[in-house]
């Protein structure tokens, strides 16, 4: 027991002279190290928690509105005959079935601002969900609902709208612009606070004849007995129902949102693990730093009996200790980061994906104690390397200077073929396809890249500084010769340092390669097919999760207009393609096959369009086609109401509007497999010499003063392309911005090290004549070389890493072929941010050099 006690002060006692002793004596080191890890744990813990924020918001929604239903049947866009109903309720098995329309309207006075409108049969709705008035417990009355401009809306919404009872809320729905009456408020509980309360209700008859869908259904919610099971159900609904039909529980929708989301989340929490592996670099460059320092101590302690074992166990305990500290400040800064980043985001998801309201962070214990442990975890396993070379350390070789440098010099040729062999996995591992839809091993090939290259720097900063000091001999420069000779005499302290910037400048050079060639394809795409002079929709489509449509009789109008050549209907619908959702559109190829021209992977765009046509076949965009192993002669098929159809494929043509996969068939084929009518827009084409401002005039009179009509030129819809291609990708840019920032802390920590560490050296060059100035203009030369051989090593990574995000990576998580686009503007870019990050590294190192007392200098030893 005794023992046991003073192995346990012992213990105690290493660690208050070693760990505690290095946090308070290298307070700069310990402050740039947590701070990194603090970055870089903060932009995981952001993008998580904004990933999970956004899921949230869809299933949370989709639960509120749901309530306590146990099935639905949904029908898509094409809809429910309401005359289903009474048959659907008489299904043993089946004790409540409540119908419901819906739509996403547009505030008229805020275009962009969506409000989720219910339909509902308040008869039917109280074993479903439970509506409560402000402040009252009882619910809204038949009677407030029997007009049909009666409407429900939020508190929430009321307030942020300046709304209240006995009101008017005017929207957009469809082609018009309908003035409801606010009939009441709802309290924000149950379905009323679904889309952070931006949701209204009426009644479902009103909403038949709002929104255009007289004696059609969107959805049926159930409730079903405890007795038989719903699987037993759903296959009793399944003889009765239209093949289109789908009965499913609600929370499928849920996964089926997840499941769209999943590689736009699993390709920001790629980007922000790049972020979060520079800073590790930080916590080996310290945990490095510290065994060099303390050598002679670990010496000491060796002779004295202090095991090999318990030596590595003190320095990876020093780096876990960092990584710890770092962790629990980022998951903070993460929250407060997530928030900032959260609009963004789901404005993203919004446009790309579907309609979403999120306002609050969401990051449960989980999210929050793997960020912990990510960063933990993440130190030690970067403390190890460090912590085993400190173990090695014999007592006879601690009191021998350089050794240290020495040994990471003669191991500089092993390490470089580690990197090669690295480099080797990391193309190998772009041959194998993805894995569940996902790309792993692609993302298994970029840590392979990044910790190939990063091998390459002991040996890299040796022959530098080694050519820099032969190139100099016989020429007067003293001081280049001074940097060069600090570079290969400490190699192992510069080469983690020159590894964490190099890959952040990898990770710069990369994304803005990646997005500048993305965006340069979809320029050539929107050039190509987008060249309709003039876009019709309904104003209501400004919002995703929008149905409205443009009716018939405006595009018989509207192709008569003096001036008009002619006039394509687009309808796009989502359906299942092949046994996973997509979406199945429409259009005029006879006129497509005239003006547009599309781009196809094999035949010209009108002679292809001219076949579909005659051959009543279809066109599909290159993700479905890649996702379903699809070409040209296959067939393919999908679900309408009057069936399940099969067509031939014509052509596979690139497409960048959605990555769920699209089919493409003519619309008087759609018209004959009993399509819906009207459309989700018009592309117009201009006769030569046509006034367009007359034509727009004529288009809106057509549409009435009542409807609500957007008209974009081609200009102006191109223009609207690229700019949401751009947001798409500010939360990248972002990340790219904290990876270099980390990247700076590492230089900034191995020059201050370095500056403390010759002390003596610099006070001798000092006593002998050097002045200030030229002290700070060698330690600036450090600082710049370091930048110079991180860019240089980056830049070469960063292309290599854009081509595996878009050969690899975005071509198996979205199925979209992306022409590569060399910039030299990047290389410009990317040299003056390293460098000049590098020299701000560099500043204060400079500094603190030149402000060291001659004489205390000259007698420190180190």
């Amino acid at each position: 027991m005794g023992g046991s006690k003073s192995s346990n002060v012992h213990t105690w006692s290493v660690i208050r002279l070693t760990i505690l002793r290095q946090l308070r004596t290298n307070p700069v080191r310990v402050l740039v190290t947590v701070t990194g890890v603090a970055i870089g744990v903060a932009a995981f813990t952001a993008i998580q928690a904004t990933n999970e924020s956004v899921l949230h918001s869809f299933t949370q929604a989709i639960d509120l509105v749901a309530g306590r239903a146990t099935l639905e049947i949904t029908g898509g866009e094409a809809g429910i005959d309401e005359r289903l109903l009474p048959a659907v309720q008489q299904i043993d098995g089946v004790s409540a079935a409540a119908p419901i329309v819906q739509t996403v309207a547009s505030v008229a006075e805020q275009p962009g601002e969506a409000l989720l409108l219910l339909g509902v049969d308040l008869f039917a709705e109280n074993p479903f969900r439970e509506y409560r008035l402000a402040g009252s417990d009882r619910p809204p009355g038949i009677e407030d609902l029997l007009s049909l401009d009666a409407i429900f809306v939020t508190t929430t919404f009321a307030e942020a709208h300046g709304l209240r009872k006995g009101g008017h809320l005017t929207l957009l729905v469809g082609m018009r612009r309908q003035r409801f009456s606010i009939k009441g408020l709802l309290a924000p509980q149950g379905p009323a606070r679904a889309f952070d309360g931006n949701i209204a209700i009426l009644d479902i008859a009103a909403a038949q004849a709002a929104f255009g869908r007289i004696g059609r259904l969107d959805r049926i919610d159930l409730v079903t007995r405890e007795q038989v099971s719903p699987d037993e159900i759903r296959t009793r609904l399944a003889k009765l129902l239209p093949p289109h039909l789908t009965v499913q529980r609600p929370d499928r929708r849920g996964r089926q949102v997840e499941k769209m989301l999943r590689a736009f989340r699993l390709n920001l929490t790629a980007l922000s693990a790049i972020a979060l592996l520079v800073s590790l670099f930080l916590v080996y460059n310290a945990v490095s730093l510290s065994v060099l320092e303390r050598r002679r101590q670990i010496g000491i302690l060796r002779s004295l009996g202090l095991t090999r074992g318990a030596v590595a166990a003190l320095f990876a305990a020093e780096g876990t200790a960092l990584g710890l500290l770092g962790s629990l400040l980022g998951v903070g800064g993460g929250l407060l980061l997530g928030r900032s980043l959260l609009r963004g985001v789901s404005q993203t998801v919004s446009t790309l994906y579907a309609y979403l309201r999120v306002d609050a962070i969401q990051a449960g214990p989980v999210l929050l104690l793997t960020a912990l442990g990510l960063g933990g975890a993440g130190a030690l396993l970067a403390s190890i390397a460090p912590a085993y070379a400190a173990s090695r350390i014999a007592p006879k070789d601690a009191m021998q200077i350089g050794s240290f440098e020495r040994t990471w010099i003669r191991r500089s040729h092993r390490i470089l073929l580690v990197g090669l062999l690295l480099l080797a996995a990391a193309f190998l591992l772009t041959r194998p396809g993805p894995v569940g839809g996902a790309p792993l091993f692609g993302y298994l090939s970029l840590a392979c890249l990044i910790f190939g290259v990063a091998c390459f720097t002991p040996r890299l900063l040796r022959l530098t500084g080694t050519g820099i000091h032969l190139l100099c001999r016989g020429r007067r420069a003293p001081l280049l010769t001074l940097a060069a000779g600090t570079l290969s005499s400490q190699v192992g302290r510069s080469a983690v340092a020159v590894a964490a910037m190099m890959t952040a400048v990898a990770m710069l050079v990369g994304l803005t390669l990646m997005i500048g060639s993305f965006r340069r394809t979809v320029e050539l795409w929107v050039e190509q097919t987008i060249r309709a002079d003039l876009i019709v929709s309904p104003a209501a489509r400004f919002v995703k999760g929008s149905d409205a449509t443009l009716s018939d009789s405006f595009i018989e109008s509207a192709a008569r207009v003096p001036g008009i050549a002619a006039v394509d209907p687009f309808i796009g619908q989502r359906v299942e393609l092949m046994g996973h959702e997509g979406l199945l559109a429409t259009g005029d190829f006879e006129v497509v096959a005239h003006y547009g021209r599309l781009l196809f992977r094999q035949g010209e765009s009108a002679a292809v369009m001219r076949r579909a046509k005659a051959e009543d076949g279809v066109i599909i965009s290159e993700s479905l086609a890649l996702s379903r192993g699809l070409t040209e002669g296959d067939r393919v098929s999908f679900v309408l109401p009057s069936g399940r159809i099969e067509l031939p494929i014509t052509g596979v043509f690139y497409d960048y509007s959605t990555d769920g996969g699209k089919v493409v068939m003519d619309r008087k084929l759609w018209t004959r497999l009993g399509g819906d009518h009207g459309a989700d827009m018009v592309a117009i084409y201009l006769q030569p010499g046509a006034d367009e401002a007359a034509v727009r005039r004529q288009l809106l009179a057509i549409a009435g003063t009542d409807s609500a009509i957007a008209l974009n030129s081609n200009r102006a819809l191109k223009a609207r392309v690229l700019e949401i291609f751009d947001n798409a990708f500010a939360v990248a840019r972002a990340l790219e911005l904290i990876a270099i920032v980390v990247g700076v802390l590492g230089i900034f920590n191995v020059l201050w090290a370095s500056v403390l560490s010759r002390q003596r050296e610099i006070g001798i060059l000092r006593s002998v004549g050097a002045t200030k100035a030229q002290l700070v203009r060698v330690i600036l030369g450090e600082a710049g070389l370091l930048g110079l051989l991180a860019e240089l090593l980056g830049l070469l990574a960063g292309i290599a890493l854009s081509l595996i995000l878009i050969h690899v990576i975005n071509k198996q998580s979205f199925g979209w072929t992306i022409q590569f686009q060399f910039s030299w503007w990047v290389v410009v870019k990317s040299s003056i941010i390293a460098l000049g990050a590098a020299l701000l590294a560099g500043y204060l190192p400079a500094r603190q050099a030149a402000r060291l007392n001659i004489p205390a200098a000259v007698a420190y030893e180190g």
